[in-house]
């Protein structure tokens, strides 16, 4: 039985992972293409998934006609769409903006699953959530500059996308093991990044660079924020409901901000001060949150 402290670990480490995809991802687009970069991560981390699953799974990895159509629709616009977006935000937008507009999606996904999975979200929940988007701003502070209207729309579309495939998620992971709606998924999207990676960089001219110092941060990037970080996460999304998982995404763009001001030599600000001290808060409310639900549970068994 998992432990009442496990949760919420897990979950910060997904967040946290994830967090430092925008510094690893900022240096890896300084020299490969978004679109390419996402072929190389999905390639990678589908290959490793589905052979682990096939190993562990004994062969059995094959996935139902009727379930098809779903696991499509987290292939293209889970995966793909969204992450083509996300990293194309950052290439024509800016990482902090990116990393602002990705904080809202525990209130996107929050009020999907309420909406179409019938999930519950309690008063301190919620207080959790609209403490924890707030920090999110404050962090940020005003990422104005060097954001246009398309990147902005850009950024606005990988929330919306990934926010209602997480919906679809929770719903095959129901069903199948997160090994194999993973490396599908990451497959599907693998097969679409090819093609498109190979036009864009044909359109557009951007240079692909392959040196030595790409290496570290393009690894860490495809094996830990996409094959591992991915798959625990659709294996919290199993047993938890999506509303709590979400809201610790506000801690994205904290781990963000630190790792900056430690990795790109960032300047440390009031203004991250005050906003790591409102996701803290939110953090506390939603462990207690969970813990209040745990132990109602409890009783009434």
């Amino acid at each position: 039985m998992q432990k009442s402290w496990q949760s919420p670990l897990l979950c910060t480490l997904v967040i946290v992972i994830w967090g430092s995809l925008y510094i690893s991802g900022r240096l890896v687009l300084q020299q490969i293409p978004a679109l390419l970069v996402l072929f190389i991560r999905y390639a990678l981390s589908s290959g490793i998934l589905l052979g682990v699953g096939y190993h562990t799974l004994h062969g059995h990895i094959a996935i139902a006609r009727k379930d098809w159509g779903e696991l499509l629709f987290v292939g293209v616009v889970g995966y793909y769409l969204s992450n083509a977006a996300l990293f194309l935000g950052i290439q024509y937008s800016s990482a902090s903006f990116a990393s602002l507009i990705n904080s809202l999606t525990p209130v996107v996904i929050s009020g999907l699953a309420i909406a179409l999975l019938g999930e519950k979200v309690t008063k301190l929940q919620g207080l959790s959530l609209l403490v924890a988007v707030l920090g999110a701003g404050i962090i940020i502070g005003k990422p104005t500059a060097g954001v246009t209207p398309l990147g902005m729309g850009i950024c606005v579309f990988a929330l919306f996308s990934w926010a209602y495939a997480t919906i679809h998620l929770k719903k095959l992971t129901a069903i199948y093991d997160p090994l194999l709606v993973t490396g599908y998924g990451m497959a599907i999207a693998a097969l679409l990044s090819l093609p498109t990676a190979w036009a864009f960089v044909r359109l557009t001219g951007d240079p692909v660079l392959f040196t030595d110092s790409l290496w570290a941060p393009l690894l860490y990037t495809c094996l830990v924020c996409t094959a591992f970080a991915h798959l625990l996460w659709n294996e919290l999304l199993q047993k938890l409901p999506a509303t709590y998982c979400a809201s610790f995404y506000p801690l994205q763009p904290l781990t963000s901000m630190i790792l900056g001001v430690a990795m790109l030599g960032e300047k440390m600000t009031p203004s991250l001060l005050l906003g790591a001290g409102c996701i803290v808060t939110a953090m506390v409310l939603n462990s207690l949150a969970a813990r209040k639900a745990t132990t109602s549970l409890t009783e009434r068994q």
